[in-house]
């Protein structure tokens, strides 16, 4: 989300270095748009300083089990909740993407909870209370 003007200036300041040792860390952090815009012409410079590059590819099938049943605990929940086809359902829908994951597995989850909620009628008011 950074402006472009903030990029084009950047590579300045990772460029200054004192006694052999450089005087300013950078650690950038993105979705995978950020790979793609700093490779860009424009913003050579920038990315030809970027020493050590780390990106996560998206999960296996696995994987989404795994961070589903994990972040369910981390929850408070002390069962499954989805089914394993339902998690094979879940990881083709995001192709692996944690935070279409956690999105699609909330909505369900509260999709469930509303339908298994009660129909609950107003309350009758009595005389005299508001």
């Amino acid at each position: 989300m950074l402006h472009q003007d903030v990029l084009d200036r950047l590579h300045i300041l990772a460029n200054y270095e004192w006694d052999s040792k450089a005087l300013f860390s950078l650690v950038l952090i993105g979705l995978p748009e950020t790979r793609q815009r700093l490779s860009l012409a424009k913003n050579r410079s920038l990315w030809s300083r970027i020493h050590t590059r780390l990106s996560l590819g998206e999960s296996a099938p696995g994987d989404t089990t795994e961070y589903t049943a994990y972040r369910l605990k981390r929850a408070g929940a002390d069962r499954a909740l989805f089914s394993s086809d339902a998690i094979a359902l879940i990881h083709e829908e995001t192709h692996g993407r944690l935070r279409d994951i956690d999105r699609i597995a909330t909505d369900a989850l509260k999709a469930r909870r509303a339908a298994q909620a009660p129909h609950r009628r107003p309350r009758a008011r009595r005389p005299g209370l508001r």
